[in-house]
């Protein structure tokens, strides 16, 4: 080979070697690692607050669970460190549930603006997570239990005598309302939902109390093991 030809294809080779290596860079950084090394199972990021936490790792036979719940959170402190808890970890598939402490500390009167405010937080949510290829899966919010224990009961009973809206039916009208809004926009942008509302439901719009801790709002044993099975039934296996 001549000198001038090997000159020339020293300069090419070198040139095409680093081409090749950004390409290699450039596409591994823009990669997620969806797949646990030890399990070699997707990941699945479990976001919410203390119910969501209550829900720890169910064994699921299609992904590896991160639960990352934190009790007490507004939608807004999830969206918050979404790109903590949820982006950072390159899980294959997201689980969102948790508007109940919106509702539970709206102000007095319309409550309009927390419908719009958890509206707004979920889509920006699940707009993060579609831009890095992450499945989005929803799940519709639980209600209250009528009541919880005798007294409760007794106060349920005169409340509706006189005429009056319990606190757990007020509550309840305003988790319907936002479970019926996940459900469209859920089929508008077909994402999977998971709907916790039903498989705890009595029947008559509340949670059947079987489900229900002594606090009256948490969920026990028997409810998780219930909605573990419903996970178990509807997911990847």
């Amino acid at each position: 080979m001549l000198p001038a030809v090997k000159i020339m294809f020293r300069r090419n080779f070198h040139w095409l070697f680093l081409l090749t290596l950004a390409g290699t860079i450039s596409v591994t950084q823009g990669q997620t690692s969806p797949a646990n090394p030890e399990t070699g199972k997707p990941r699945m990021v479990i976001l919410g607050a203390s119910y969501a936490a209550g829900l720890k790792q169910p064994a699921l036979a299609g992904y590896t669970v991160m639960n990352r719940g934190i009790g007490g959170e507004e939608t807004g402190q999830m969206l918050a460190r979404f790109e903590r808890d949820v982006i950072a970890a390159a899980p294959a598939a997201v689980l969102i549930w948790g508007t109940i402490n919106n509702i539970h500390r709206a102000p007095p009167g319309p409550i309009d603006a927390v419908h719009r405010r958890v509206k707004a937080d979920y889509e920006q949510m699940v707009s993060l997570a579609t831009a890095k290829g992450i499945k989005v899966i929803l799940a519709t919010e639980i209600t209250l239990t009528e009541a919880v224990g005798w007294k409760n009961k007794f106060a349920a009973w005169v409340g509706g005598l006189r005429g009056k809206e319990g606190y757990s039916a007020r509550v309840n009208k305003e988790v319907r309302a936002l479970n019926g809004w996940l459900r469209s926009y859920a089929r508008q942008k077909g994402l999977q939902v998971l709907d916790f509302e039903q498989v705890l439901d009595d029947g008559e719009g509340f949670r059947k109390e079987e489900y229900t801790s002594e606090d009256g709002s948490h969920v026990n044993a028997e409810g998780y093991a219930a909605l573990t099975a419903y996970m178990v039934a509807q997911l990847p296996r």
